[in-house]
């Protein structure tokens, strides 16, 4: 069960975006119809990827969003890196918003992805609803930097600005910083880690200020949890 996409991209097993496109056809690529039941069919599979112009996903809910589930991109952002690999360029990425039936809304991916990050991702009140649930409301802000990282490996879609907001809000932020620490401060090593990752993989051009302050916080929790497992 799966599209694979989140796995690579957890296992940091990828380099371009022809290995992110390699595991979600290795995982996808079965054809199901009158004489096939899950046949492996790589080279039709690649073939199909490399004719979609556009992609479009319909969302009815909003009991989850692109940034708190992984499934969103796991699927979705693993064909679009699929579409960018044997195709060979970006394909248009839209999002069809039927959440309310009487004003359906199509979004470009970017303009969701957005909406969703200034509404929910840097929405204090949001932050306050999840400083509630402690250990699980910090596990859930963690999400949301790891979704963003994949988002932007599959799909090119997070912005220089967006990794500084996350790092500013989230890492180094006193409040956020001192909670995160207090409940689940695991939480915390795992945003540092993937938004290193971020600027060592060119994703994110990070002001100097901000990946020294990243890399003092990541080296300062590391040796905490180190003091915790020795206890």
């Amino acid at each position: 069960h799966g599209a694979g996409t989140g796995a690579v991209l957890e296992a940091k097993n990828w380099e371009t975006i022809d290995d992110i496109a390699a595991v979600y056809t290795r995982w996808g690529a079965h054809a199901y119809g009158k004489g096939s039941e899950g046949t492996y069919m790589p080279e039709v599979f690649k073939k199909r990827m490399a004719q979609i112009d556009i992609t479009v996903q319909n969302v009815d809910h909003r009991e989850s969003s692109m940034l708190s589930g992984d499934d969103y991109n796991n699927y979705r952002g693993g064909m679009i890196a699929a579409v960018r690999s044997y195709k060979g360029n970006m394909p248009r990425n839209y999002v069809s918003d039927s959440s309310d039936r009487s004003k359906v809304q199509l979004r470009s991916l970017t303009e969701e992805l957005k909406r969703w990050f200034r509404g929910e991702a840097m929405n204090p009140k949001y932050i306050a609803g999840m400083k509630k649930h402690g250990y699980k409301g910090a596990a859930d802000l963690c999400n949301i930097v790891s979704h963003s990282f994949a988002w932007d490996a599959t799909s090119n879609v997070i912005e220089d600005w967006m990794y500084n907001e996350l790092t500013k809000m989230y890492v180094i932020s006193k409040d956020i910083n001192a909670w995160l620490k207090k409940v689940n401060p695991w939480a915390l090593r795992k945003m540092c880690t993937v938004l290193l990752e971020a600027k060592q993989r060119g994703l994110w051009n990070a002001p100097k200020e901000l990946e020294s302050a990243l890399m003092q916080e990541f080296l300062e929790i590391e040796g905490d949890l180190e003091e915790l497992s020795d206890e």
